[in-house]
């Protein structure tokens, strides 16, 4: 129904063009941090081989690392590996190296590193404040994955003082999520580990009301579906002059 004649304004244009800018620059960065990601990664794994596959679990291979490799790091997005470097095979016990590994194992599971790839490819204003907070959160979120008793949040509190006195030497890529990196505070993860206690389970008793709240949400949608259109044309018109 539209005229064949070309009648958009030039801020039309111009919003095109921003927008084009934006996605190209994203996927650059993307590009980048993966090329830099795999050479790192092809440096660590000379010479390497597997080492405790057969008690991580999920699946997951963990294959040695040397050459300047972070003493833990969860590498790749659709097939993860975690490279252990032969400084935590050595500092840390067998309890602790495999408490550090649950930790990878946690970041695998949440798919962490895609969301690094999608983090990357949004080169919005006050977007590194945002990665430094999400990652942060991520670690403690791998943290509470991996504790299951107050004997694992111990020994996982050990690896993590244990191998922070040497972080400083390592350079942990940007699409791959490392035991001990900069963005996550050491202190904080070891306080929240040595007052760790039994998360209760609440999920049980709020899913109810969860279900209702979706259910009268989708009862009232669905009565008021035609002032929700017009609701919907005149937000259109107005973000789309």
């Amino acid at each position: 129904m539209e005229r064949a004649a070309l009648d958009e304004d030039a801020g039309t244009f111009i919003l095109a063009a921003c927008s084009l800018l934006i996605l190209g620059a994203g996927l650059f960065r993307a590009l980048r941090a993966q090329a830099r990601t795999t050479g790192a990664v092809a440096r660590w794994s000379l010479g390497a081989s597997n080492v405790g596959a057969t008690s991580m679990g999920d699946g997951a291979a963990a294959i040695s690392a040397s050459n300047g490799a972070p003493a833990l790091i969860l590498v790749g997005i659709r097939r993860p590996r975690v490279m252990v470097s032969d400084m935590a095979a050595t500092v840390l016990s067998e309890n602790e190296l495999q408490i550090a590994i649950r930790h990878e194992l946690g970041h695998k599971r949440s798919w962490d590193n895609l969301k690094k790839v999608l983090i990357s490819a949004t080169p919005f204003p006050g977007m590194s404040s945002l990665e430094s907070t999400w990652r942060e959160a991520a670690e403690l979120a791998a943290d509470d994955a991996a504790v299951a008793n107050r004997q694992d949040a111990l020994d996982l509190a050990a690896a993590l003082i244990k191998l922070s006195r040497s972080s400083k030497r390592w350079s942990e890529p940007a699409l791959a999520s490392g035991l001990v990196s900069g963005s996550s505070s050491i202190g904080l993860r070891v306080e929240r580990l040595l007052e760790w206690r039994r998360p209760r389970l609440r999920l049980q008793s709020t899913w109810p009301w969860a279900l209702l709240v979706v259910s009268l949400m989708i009862v009232g949608i669905a009565g008021n579906y035609g002032t929700m259109l017009v609701l919907t044309h005149r937000l259109t018109e107005f973000l789309v002059p």
